[in-house]
């Protein structure tokens, strides 16, 4: 009996260890064909990336499928839930000590700063990809963490229009990779697409083919013809094409772009916008207002979405900073020289940003110029428009609108912009629509035809006016929370009337709010 319960319970042992190891190489397995294969099937992905969390054994295996999931999201565009997967990856990665993941999961979060507009948050996130670069062992992972960054660091001088320097960057990146022993075909073929775009903003039109057409061989070859980074490669053939006055190859190229099973939004906004450019070089009028339409729809879906998930991001990096202060402030209550040289950092950072704090309360300045230049185009008539402008506009139209309708509008408008029914946070093209008396279509021509915006952005125009003026004309304003203010004003959330005040204004609320009170303490000592 004795023995038999000894053999059972080495045979369960057995067992048990064969699982677990069985388990961890499946985990390993699903990340490295998952690794690259995001970009050919990303809902697959998704799908593999979530068995992965379910069955995770690691605080690794976590790292591995939040990585997943945000990669293939991103490409479903579904961003706002791309950045919160990333970030989850990241809460668990600082807390380890797998520098090759942590490196991955950095780039990952440097590519969403810089492709939402966060340049200065993308280059910190490289330079922590590098600091844990410095640390993985293993060769080929830091070829492949080497050459990310450098894909990265070229994609921030390239939003910078330093496009010799992005190449040679990217150069530098095509070199490690070409070096190293293992094969990347598809980390490859993203650097030659790079390689490419840069080169056609450089406008060397040569360079940029003969880059394309190696991403698209580099694809075909391991069966990755139809992926995103293939409509990209094809979107930017196109282009060439066009420039060159081949309108059939720059056709067929563009087609080509979507046929691919992956393409993302940004480029298949590009792809129609591309094709109308394409067909009224050829005079096709009814392709033209096509596909001009079809990028209408597209991208003004997309600016919504990347809207939202900006504000998901700024949001992420606070949590972030909220940790990372709290561990400090911990650290230092026992710390008193650490506290000394906080203090001496934010001062000598003082006068090193002195400059920039100039040319900020320039952009106020400029502002408060604006606004009351604004007060002044409220009550004067509509802007009259160039002869080609009206020629664009009325070709673009899909409702014809009489003149003295818009003009009966355009009236209506200015009494609704004297008042203060904007701040109205229901406020929507529908309401506004019954109360100037017209259908919802014929207002949103009438305001982009005459507003040079459409409807969202001249209601946050006004509504950023409407405060900015309050704050000047009354000092309490100045003493007010920013929620309170953006509640003020008709914006649901502190978050989103940051965003919207420094996409119109160039300077965040509190920064505004500073230089009103010191041009305030200004004039009172002057005066």
């Amino acid at each position: 009996m004795f023995f038999r319960f000894i053999i059972s319970f080495t045979f369960l042992l057995l067992f048990s260890e064969n699982s677990i190891a069985q388990i961890v190489t499946d985990t390993e397995k699903i990340f490295t064909e998952n690794i690259n294969e995001y970009y050919n099937n990303p809902v697959q992905t998704i799908k593999e990336a979530e068995y992965l969390l379910k069955n995770a054994n690691s605080n690794n295996d976590k790292i591995k499928a939040y990585y997943l999931l945000s990669e293939s999201k991103f490409l479903t565009d579904d961003f706002s839930e791309s950045i919160e997967y990333l970030f989850k990856a990241n809460f668990i990665a600082d807390s380890g000590d797998n520098h090759f993941l942590k490196s991955l999961v950095y780039v990952a979060i440097s590519s969403r700063c810089r492709f939402f507009g966060i340049e200065d948050r993308a280059s910190s996130y490289i330079t922590k990809a590098e600091e844990e670069l410095k640390e993985i062992k293993d060769a080929d992972a830091k070829t492949v963490v080497e050459a990310k960054i450098l894909y990265e660091k070229a994609g921030v001088l390239i939003k910078s229009k330093q496009y010799s320097e992005a190449i040679n960057v990217l150069s530098s990146s095509n070199k490690i990779l070409e070096s190293g022993k293992a094969n990347h075909p598809v980390l490859k073929a993203k650097i030659r697409k790079a390689l490419a775009d840069a080169s056609f903003l450089a406008t060397d039109y040569v360079a940029a083919a003969t880059h394309y057409q190696k991403c698209i061989d580099i694809l075909k070859g391991i069966g990755f013809e139809f992926s995103s980074i293939a409509a990209s490669a094809y979107n930017g053939m196109g282009q060439i094409a066009i420039k060159n006055s081949q309108y059939d190859v720059a056709q067929a190229a563009f087609e080509a772009a979507q046929a691919c099973n992956v393409i993302e939004s940004w480029v298949k906004a590009d792809v129609y916008q591309n094709l109308s450019e394409l067909y009224l070089k050829t005079d096709d009028k009814k392709l033209y207002s096509e596909n001009s339409l079809e990028y209408k729809e597209v991208s003004t879906a997309l600016i919504w979405k990347e809207r939202e998930a900006r504000n998901t991001l700024i949001t992420e990096i606070e949590k972030e900073q909220n940790i990372v202060i709290n561990k400090d402030m911990s650290r230092y209550t026992s710390m008193f020289v650490g506290m000394l040289l906080v203090f001496a950092i934010v001062f000598i950072a003082y006068f090193v940003y002195n400059k920039k704090l100039d040319d900020e309360y320039n952009k106020f300045e400029k502002l408060l110029s604006r606004v009351e230049a604004a007060k002044v185009i409220t009550a004067s008539p509509a802007p009259v428009l160039v002869a080609n402008e009206v020629a664009d506009k009325v070709e673009g139209k899909v409702l014809a609108i009489s003149e003295k309708t818009e003009q009966a509008v355009l009236e209506k408008l200015k009494e609704f912009e004297r008042g203060d029914e904007f701040t109205n946070p229901n406020m929507s093209l529908q309401l506004l629509s019954k109360k100037v008396k017209t259908n919802s279509k014929y207002l949103s021509d009438i305001i982009n035809n005459n507003k040079g915006k459409n409807f969202n952005a001249y209601i946050n125009d006004l509504r950023i006016n409407y405060i900015v003026a309050l704050m000047q004309s009354d000092k309490k304003y100045l003493t007010y929370k920013v929620s309170y203010l953006a509640e003020i004003c008709g914006f649901s959330s502190h978050s989103a009337f940051t965003v919207v005040f420094k996409s119109v204004t160039d300077l965040t609320p509190k920064q505004f709010i500073n230089f009103l009170k010191k041009k305030i303490d200004k004039e009172k000592e002057s005066a």
